[in-house]
């Protein structure tokens, strides 16, 4: 069985096109169990058409750019060579002229232009490009060029440093396009309470910044085996809103964190009114954040890293405990429970007493079993914490029963997914602090779901500026007369 395909189309300056090709299926095939077109049939489909359309929109490409806007007239060519272009469907070679510069409008002039390198300056189609960075952004290089080589005609098995450059390039745009968006989409920073209105009620009053950071392995060569990442999810309203935007960056630049919280803040709708809080673990690099913002703004420290820390201190004082009488026992266990409950409620000098005081009665009998030094060790570091925090500790259980965030947990799982998971923990790098940022890039991108947006984006058009004409003053004789 032979199968012809034909293909009829047009375009504004020919007269039309056709293309014809055949398939082939025999009976055998047939009997094996190859009913209908396999994925090498497609494949071979694919790649025919894609390789036709893509020499004819070239060529009437140049012949759109040999015509010369000023004086209608046609450019010279200077010479002919090839270039090939990777697309989804296969590598496609067409035939790539250089044009000379009209010789009517700019004679003597000798440089050249190629059309064709307009067309795709990277060798590879944006949605080649796009798609590369995909897959190269969610597994490893190497298993990403083998996914392309099975699904898509004509992608043989390349070297995964090509899958990374290209992944590493669309990180490299969309940073740039982030910089241009922070230039041009820029957020009133003054205070403006006295104009808002009295709604303390309002969910949707409160812009809500979680922000944590990751360690990422660092390449060899270098003073320190890891460097930092920044990572901030940023929402609005209370719990259970929307899923918010994610923004993150190598680094914890003071001036980064700021430019993205704001880009962030206007994504959201934030118009110079409304709340402003940020939550992270304490981490002085993260508190600077509340400066850089509108004001006012609050910072709160993360109740889940209190929490934790509270964790440990009950199972050793629970497992301490077993081992004292029943009236030192409840007692023990009451003043622990009762810092729990003076942090939950804000009331943090009653904390800090009530820790210092556990701390002083433990000493005494510090030699009388092994879970008091532990037990003590972990009161002091909840004390220091709790005293470098006391500003930004607030009335959790008021927050919550409000229905407000009062933790970083949107952070630290996305800490989890855009670092841990290809970073970090499955994957066994080093990365350098560059390529790390490029590749956050586009991970963040992804799971905010606008990579086409932000690739998309073109800065506002900006108004003429009228031209003074400068102060010339009159010559001297001129003057005199």
């Amino acid at each position: 069985m032979r199968w012809k395909i034909s293909i009829e189309g047009s375009d504004e300056i020919t007269q039309g096109h056709r293309l014809e090709f055949e398939i082939a299926k025999s009976l055998d095939d047939l009997a094996a169990g190859s009913l209908g077109l396999s994925v090498d049939d497609g494949k071979t489909i694919l790649a025919s058409l894609q390789r036709y359309f893509i020499e004819q929109q070239c060529a009437l490409y140049v012949l759109f750019r040999r015509h010369c806007q000023g004086c209608g007239g046609t450019r010279p060519i200077k010479d002919y060579s090839a270039r090939t272009i990777q697309t989804v469907y296969g590598a496609v070679t067409v035939e790539s002229p250089r044009l000379y510069p009209c010789r009517r409008c700019m004679p003597g002039v000798d440089f050249t232009i190629t059309p064709v390198s307009e067309l795709c300056p990277d060798r590879a189609t944006v949605e080649l490009m796009t798609l590369t960075a995909k897959l190269g952004a969610l597994m490893p290089y190497r298993a990403a060029t083998e996914v392309l080589a099975d699904f898509l005609p004509g992608q043989m098995p390349t070297r995964h440093t090509t899958l990374r450059h290209r992944t590493l390039t669309v990180g490299k745009r969309l940073e740039e396009k982030e910089e241009q968006r922070m230039f041009f989409e820029k957020v009133d920073t003054q205070e403006r309470r006295q104009c808002e209105l009295p709604l303390p009620g309002d969910p949707e009053r409160e812009f809500v910044l979680g922000i944590d950071t990751a360690h990422i392995p660092q390449v060899r060569g270098h003073e320190t085996r890891s460097f930092e990442a920044v990572i901030c999810h940023a929402s609005r309203g209370g719990v259970g809103s929307d899923r918010g935007i994610l923004f993150a960056f190598s680094g914890t630049s003071r001036k980064r964190m700021r430019a993205e919280g704001l880009l962030a803040l206007k994504r959201l709708g934030y118009e110079g009114k409304g709340d402003v809080t940020v939550i992270s673990d304490g981490e002085d690099c993260l508190k600077r954040l509340k400066s850089a913002l509108p004001q006012p703004a609050t910072h709160i420290l993360d109740w889940f890293h209190i929490a934790m820390k509270l964790r440990s201190i009950e199972q050793t004082a629970g497992w301490l405990a077993r081992r004292l009488p029943p009236n030192e026992r409840e007692e023990l266990l009451e003043d622990i429970a009762a810092v729990r409950w003076r942090l939950w409620n804000g009331q943090t000098d009653r904390a800090i007493d009530l820790i210092g005081r556990l701390f002083q009665d433990l000493k005494a009998d510090e030699q009388g079993s092994s879970a008091i030094a532990p037990l003590r060790g972990g009161l002091l570091n909840l004390r220091i914490y709790i005293e470098q925090n006391r500003g930004s500790i607030t009335n959790y259980g008021a927050r919550y029963r409000e229905g407000r965030r009062i933790a970083s947990t949107a952070a630290e799982a996305n800490v989890n997914n855009l670092v841990a998971r290809r970073m970090v923990k499955k994957q066994q790098m080093r990365w350098s602090v560059r390529g790390a940022n490029l590749l956050l890039q586009v991970r963040v991108a992804l799971a905010n779901g606008d990579l086409a947006e932000r690739l998309a984006y073109r800065p506002p058009v900006q108004p003429s500026q009228t031209i003074i004409s400068p102060f010339v003053p009159l010559p001297l004789f001129q003057r005199a007369a």
